[in-house]
């Protein structure tokens, strides 16, 4: 028995790990927001993805096979061929061979020129003749795109008839947003920011004076912007791009004693 022991107890650490899934709630929404997502919406998730250095699998995944079904169509519409590009960007960005053939196909077959061209790129950062490789239709769009109802729990059952409540609606209606700064990651969008936290309680914005430097073609960084969260704390923006004009995530300051105030 003593011999036994340290194996039981050693395989009895690992199953928790095995049964665990690593995906958290922003892991969850990039996974919704790409199976639903049109062109902008994918355009907007894959940057994200991209700036944040994305390796997760589970994500990875579902935008390897949203890339798959939508890239013949892509030649027909400049902005979708720039939210596939951005796919084959954030696959490439991986440095995971799971992802090669995918995005080699599209850089062989792609309709639009630009988009081949960055597809190729991308297909040549990953290593060839990975052990796994991600094969269309592994991932099935529809059930993210309609998941099942969460099922209602006895407590929240008891909670919802004590209120009158019908509690098949006692999970649907709680859409209060919640103050969790472990949701954000850099390279989010402000947008982002505001769907998951909700609106700040304070704003600034302000100039960097970099719009006087002279080899600023990109016009980067022009503009910071900060959210003040009351008692969570601030997150700082940058101007990417004046030529885009979306704000991302460069700094994320948790604050218990924030006021809130400019």
């Amino acid at each position: 028995m003593r011999q036994r022991l340290p194996n039981y107890l050693f395989l009895l650490c690992l199953c928790p790990a095995f049964g665990a899934s690593a995906l958290d709630a922003t892991d969850r929404r990039y996974m919704e927001r790409l199976s639903k997502g049109g062109a902008e919406t994918l355009r907007e998730v894959a940057e994200s993805l991209f700036l944040a250095g994305s390796t997760d699998t589970e994500v990875l995944d579902v935008a390897a096979e949203v890339l798959l079904q939508k890239y013949p169509r892509a030649a027909l519409d400049r902005n979708a061929a720039d939210a596939m590009a951005w796919l084959c960007r954030v696959l490439g960005g991986s440095g995971n061979g799971r992802y090669q053939a995918a995005v080699d196909e599209v850089a062989k077959n792609g309709g639009d020129r630009r988009l081949r061209g960055h597809c190729a790129k991308a297909a040549k950062t990953l290593p060839k003749n990975a052990a796994e490789r991600y094969h269309a239709g592994t991932v099935d769009l529809e059930k993210l795109r309609h998941p099942p109802a969460p099922e209602v729990t006895d407590i929240q059952r008891v909670a919802a008839t004590a209120t009158g409540e019908n509690p098949e609606l006692a999970t649907a209606s709680a859409t209060g947003k919640i103050v969790d700064f472990s949701l954000i990651r850099e390279g989010m969008s402000s947008a982002e920011v505001i769907d998951i936290l909700g609106p700040p309680t304070g704003q600034t914005q302000r100039m960097t004076g970099k719009q006087f430097q002279p080899f600023n073609f990109g016009a980067r960084d022009l503009q910071r912007m900060t959210f003040a969260y009351q008692g969570s704390g601030r997150i700082e923006f940058s101007l990417r791009s004046a030529y885009q004009g979306v704000f991302r995530v460069i700094a994320i300051n948790v604050d218990a004693s924030e006021s809130g105030y400019p």
